[in-house]
Formats: C-alpha cells, structure tokens, sequence
C-alpha cells in the first residue's frame, strides 16, 4: 500500500513538471500582456477567458474525457476513441454555428458590442481544444507520460512565441490585416486584445498538428446503442463538472453586472476586475499540484477500489494532500509580498494580492471534495456529486447576489469561500453514508487552523519585527515546516508507516 502511494506521488510529480512549464509560459504571456494592455483593457480577457471560455470548455467537451478513461478497457482502445470523438465532432459544429449564428445577441447579453469580434475567437478556440481533448486524454491512458508532456510543454511555449511576436510586433497584425484583406475581403484593425486571442489559436493549431499522429485509425462511427451507454454515464459527469465550472467562474461572471459603477474611488470596477483576475492567476503557485494532483488520482480512486486496504489508503491520500496544501498555503502567504512583485512588476495590477491566500484556500477546499467525492464515484452515486456540486453553484450565487455588491472583489472571495465549505461538509457527510472511509479528523482541523492563521500572517511579521524583517520570515518559515514536520512524524506513526 505504501509503494501504491508512492506512485501517486511520482505520477503527481510528473504531471506538477509539465503544469509548471505549461504555467510558466502562461505567467511570461502574462508579462507580456500586463505590460502592453492597462488593467481595464486586461478585464475584457478576464472576463471571456475566466468565465466565457472557460465554461465553453464544459459545454463543448461533453464529459467525454472522463468517459473515455471509463470506457477505454470495457469497449476497446480503438473502438471507444472514434466513437467519441465522432461524437464531439458533430456536436462542436452544431455548437460553434449556433454561437456564430446568436454572436451578435449574446454580445448585446453581456454588454460587449464592442468587442464582438472576440466571441469568434472564443468560438475557434474552443473547438481545437475540444479536439485536442481526446488525443490527449488517450496519451494519458497509455501511459506515454513523456509526449504528453512535451506536446503540452510545445504548444506553451507556442502560445508565448505568438504572443510575444504579436504584442511587441505590431508589424505581425499589420500583415495578418493585409491578408484578411487581400484575400478574404474583411477589412479590420487589431489591436493588443486581438493578439491575445490570435496567439491562443496559433498555439492550439500547433498543438493540434504534433497530435495528428494520435488520430492514426480514426474513421466516423455512429451507433446509437453505444452512444446511448457512454452519454448516460457522460451527461452526470457533464453537469457536475458544468457546476464545478460554474462555481469557479460565477463570483467573476457577476463582478461587473454587480458592483457599482463608483464603488471604487481611485479605481474603475474595471481596473479592479483586471487587478482582481490577476490575483486569480497568482494562486497557481497553489493550485499546480491540486491540478497535477487531480491529473493522477482519477485512474488512482479506480485503479485501487477492487483492493482490501482501499479505504485505508483513500485516507492516507486525504492526509497527506491535506498536510501538504496546508504547509504550502501558508508558506505562500508569509511570502506573497514579495512573490506578488516578482510575478506582477507592474504595480497597477497589485491592488487585491491581499485576497490570493483566501482564493489559494478555496482551491484547497475544492481538492479536498475531489477527494470527497470519490466516494460517490466507487459506489456507483455519481448523482450526489452532481446534486452537491449544485448546491455550491446556488451558495455562490446567493452569497455574491448578497455580498458583491456591498463588498465588491472581497465579496466574489467570499463567495467562493462558502461554496467550497457547503460542499466539503455536505460531501463529507453523504459520502460517509454511501460509501464509509476512515478519515483522519484531525486532518480536517488542519484545514480550520490553516484558515485562522491567514488572517494572523500580517501580524506575525509586525510581533517579529524586533528581529528584523530577514530573520522574522526566517523564524516564521522555522516554525511552520517544524509544524508540519511534526504533524507528518506523527500520522506516520498513528498508521504504522514508518515500521514498513
């Protein structure tokens, strides 16, 4: 069991590499970006890539990644991966000309007329990612972790090369316009928001060609009995996920249809929104091993559900995410200061880093229902997930109708917040009713403490100040790996760990 435990752990390692070259690229578009647009101008990308795009992704992809890792072993390698992407093929050009047909709604919808050209963009972009969806997920069940990671780590680095090349050469727009021109007859003007967009398709399109060979025996397949089967597992899995989406984009979607115009006073809801998205983007620095994580514990929870000491080691895996969140997290927040310029120099997109230790612990919160939820994967009750991650969709809701307004940025924190502990507790709870696993308690008091010591971070460095601003982040940093340490000795003991 031990040994099983360690190769989660290498499995995440390999997969927290590849997130953090792929989010390395991203933080280097980011520089870019930051530096050419102002943080009101930033706030249009926001909004269309935190939320717009982001749940496009949900509505296009169809759950069908998760399908496919169900499906793999039961219909066939071959069989199951044209199936599906035959599926998604016809669905993503029914959806791309429905968006493309409703555009010019959907922009008067959201109040963004202006930038119309842009939900074209969205609409291009989420059609490659969706067929870059399956190939990717099929590297992943034939354990070719290195390509997977390096296809990943190319189409990054494509995604910084077209952005770089298009923000700091205006040149390369001009001659895109020419061309549009030339031989398509569409006369335009880019500017620095369109080259954003166009560098996200470049880099899917490069992505997309290094993947063709994953396509070798594709041929359309339709047969309703099949398509019956997966979408019945497919469409749970779809809404939880939807409602998962929903729960993270909903506090940003709502941001700026909330807040008042002259909330802020040195500040346009706008600029804060840009500032406010950014700080969303600083918690990777969290939320690269939750995902690298996730990456690795899907197969994981199934791979090991047939063996006796399963719930043993379902708890053991709840631990230790939990202990290493914790000690991440705060170590984040002593340091998030300094972090926050050397990630964002540009001081007008600095305004709310006073919110990316909540936002981190939000995620953290998110990590621990995935493991939660487990539970109703193994024991055949995925609808709880579903109903759950619905809940938390209505408590986000509710909280930022009532407390955005009122708070503004803080308010969408909040919100988050709550909808992560609604669905902790309740997860907890109704997984231990249908499927029972011996948790560690003291563990989920570590997630209590860890929270009220955010708050107590600032103060610590203002009572240590008599050692000097060096060894008072020294001292702090001491006391909080030794704690950790501690806490890691002891649940070895508690399970035997350390006589294996």
């Amino acid at each position: 069991m031990h040994n099983t435990v360690k190769t989660l752990g290498k499995e995440t390692i390999i997969y927290s590499i590849s997130n953090i070259i792929v989010r390395g690229c991203a933080y280097f578009a980011l520089l870019l970006q930051t530096n050419v647009l102002t943080p009101s101008a930033y706030s249009i990308v926001i909004e269309f890539y935190g939320s717009y795009i982001a749940l496009g992704h949900v509505i296009y992809d169809l759950a069908m990644d998760m399908t496919y890792f169900r499906y793999v072993h039961i219909l066939g390698k071959q069989y199951t991966f044209n199936i599906i992407v035959t599926i998604l093929l016809v669905t993503s050009i029914i959806l791309s000309t429905l968006l493309i047909i409703y555009t010019p709604q959907i922009a008067r919808i959201t109040n963004h007329l202006a930038h119309i050209r842009y939900f074209y963009y969205m609409t291009g972009i989420l059609m490659l990612d969706t067929l870059l969806m399956i190939p990717y997920a099929r590297l992943r069940v034939a354990k070719k972790t290195l390509w997977l990671l390096l296809v990943k780590c190319l189409q990054a680095f494509a995604s910084l090369f077209f952005s770089f090349l298009l923000l700091c050469c205006p040149l390369c727009l001009r001659c895109i316009e020419y061309l549009l021109d030339s031989y398509l007859n569409i006369k335009v003007s880019f500017n620095g928001l369109d080259a954003v967009f166009i560098a996200n398709l470049l880099s899917s399109l490069t992505a997309l060609t290094l993947l063709l060979p994953n396509f070798k025996g594709f041929h359309l397949i339709w047969n309703n009995r099949t398509i019956q089967t997966i979408g019945g597992y497919a469409a749970t899995s779809f809404l939880t996920t939807l409602f998962f989406r929903m729960n993270e984009t909903l506090p940003l979607l709502l941001f700026r249809k909330l807040v008042p115009s002259n909330f802020y006073v040195t500040h346009t809801k706008e600029a804060i929104l840009g500032n406010f998205g950014t700080s969303c983007k600083l918690t990777l620095c969290i939320t690269l091993g939750i995902q690298a994580f996730k990456h690795a514990a899907e197969p994981f929870f199934f791979a090991n559900s047939a063996r006796r000491e399963a719930l043993k080691l379902y708890s053991q895996t709840m631990h230790l995410f939990i202990l290493a969140s914790c000690c991440c997290l705060l170590l984040f927040s002593v340091n998030i200061n300094w972090v926050a310029k050397i990630l964002i120099p540009n001081a007008d997109y600095r305004h709310t880093i006073d919110t990316v230790p909540y936002l981190a612990f939000a995620h953290i919160l998110l990590g621990v229902y995935y493991n939660l939820s487990a539970a109703f994967k193994l024991s055949a009750h995925p609808r709880y997930n579903t109903w759950i991650s619905a809940l938390g969709t209505l408590v986000i809701w509710c909280t930022a109708l009532l407390l955005i307004p009122t708070l503004g940025h803080w308010g969408c924190v909040y919100a988050s917040m709550s909808g992560a502990v609604a669905m902790g507790l309740l997860g907890y709870y109704i997984g231990q009713k249908c499927y029972p696993i011996p948790y560690h308690k003291h563990g989920f008091l570590l997630l209590l403490a860890t929270f009220l010591a955010l708050d107590k971070v600032s103060l610590w460095r203002a009572k240590l100040a008599f050692l000097g601003a060096g060894w008072a982040y020294i001292f702090l940093h001491i006391i909080i790996l030794a704690t950790f340490y501690i806490l890691t000795i002891r649940w070895k003991k508690s399970i035997g760990l350390t006589k294996q």
